[in-house]
């Protein structure tokens, strides 16, 4: 939006109204001494509002188009205030000081300001000598020169508002991608944990209105023991607990297997490596037949990423370690 306002205002003050200067400076062609400099002055000005609306998509306008509309500016002026006429007002003979003066604020809006300044700085210096020299009065030279300098005035404060609006509107739009980031994090976490609630009552609330209404016998207590591990493996192990992981880890412990699933990571396995982790921890939980299975996601940063123990004291020969570490290319993140 800001951009579009900024291409129509660039349209209105680099094609209307300097053709509009034009159009009244050739309406003033018999006030001047020589035609075809006043013309060729002309020219020139249309040459500088088709380069100040060439590719305005892009925004800045290049820096060597930028001194070239300077360098028209100051042929305009030279060109058209040798040509006018001596000791009396020239009017609208002098389009060319309303033409500069929305050129130069057309090449700040281009994005420019400090070459317009400088552009609006040699005009006014130019203009004041050639209306003295034309034995003008001091007042009206100013006259002649203070109205563009003026309107430069103008387009700077314009254009620093601009520029703090749309930092404005860039802080407003982070803070209110966060906000949403952060609204959206709070819902998930809360349907997260509205969901774990449900699934935590449809495991433990058999179990537990058993254990109130009756005495269990040995078989009950031994599933109320895996049940516990099933759950202590959902808080302690997280990110190690996916796929068939908790059934692999039940039938292991039914087997006699103590399964014990950490994680230290307290975040996701990198994605380079998730899906080796979860095969690696079935295929050690599928082949230990007693004993102890640990398996731990170390801290972030640390390296092996992810370390496989199994081992059984009353077996020498059954003992297994692995590690899984990130990739180098992939950082560990």
């Amino acid at each position: 939006m800001d951009q579009l306002r900024t291409k129509w205002l660039v349209l209105v003050f680099a094609t209307c109204m300097p053709i509009a200067h034009v159009i009244m400076g050739l309406a003033n062609t018999a006030k001047v001494s020589s035609l075809w400099q006043y013309l060729l002055a002309m020219v020139i000005c249309l040459g500088l509002v088709v380069l100040l609306c060439v590719d305005m998509d892009s925004g800045t306008i290049p820096l060597k188009t930028a001194w070239l509309v300077v360098a028209g500016v100051v042929v305009m002026e030279l060109l058209v205030t040798s040509v006018l006429p001596l000791g009396i007002h020239p009017g609208y003979a002098a389009w060319q000081n309303g033409a500069i003066q929305m050129l130069l604020v057309a090449l700040a809006f281009r994005g420019r300001t400090s070459l317009a300044w400088l552009g609006m700085g040699a005009f006014a210096a130019l203009d004041m000598r050639a209306s003295l020299g034309h034995g003008l009065s001091l007042v009206d030279g100013l006259a002649l020169v203070l109205t563009p300098i003026m309107w430069m005035v103008i387009a700077t404060a314009v254009l620093m508002v601009l520029g703090r609006s749309r930092n404005n509107i860039a802080v407003y739009s982070e803070q209110s991608q966060k906000a949403a980031l952060r609204l959206a994090w709070e819902e998930a976490h809360n349907i997260y944990r509205a969901q774990r609630l449900v699934e935590l009552q449809e495991a433990t609330r058999p179990a537990l209105e058993a254990i109130a209404c009756s005495k269990l016998t040995d078989e009950q207590r031994r599933e109320l023991t895996f049940l516990e591990a099933g759950l202590r493996d959902q808080m302690r192990g997280r990110t190690l607990v996916t796929g068939g992981v908790p059934d692999a880890a039940l039938a292991a412990r039914k087997r006699g297997v103590k399964v014990d699933l950490l994680d230290d990571r307290k975040a996701p396995l990198p994605g380079a490596i998730a899906a080796d982790v979860s095969r690696k921890l079935l295929e050690v939980l599928a082949q230990a037949q007693a004993g102890t299975v640990r398996v731990r996601a170390l801290p972030v940063g640390e390296v092996p990423t992810v370390t496989f123990l199994a081992f059984d004291e009353s077996a020498d020969q059954f003992e297994t370690y692995a590690e899984i570490s990130v990739p180098h290319s992939e950082p560990d993140r």
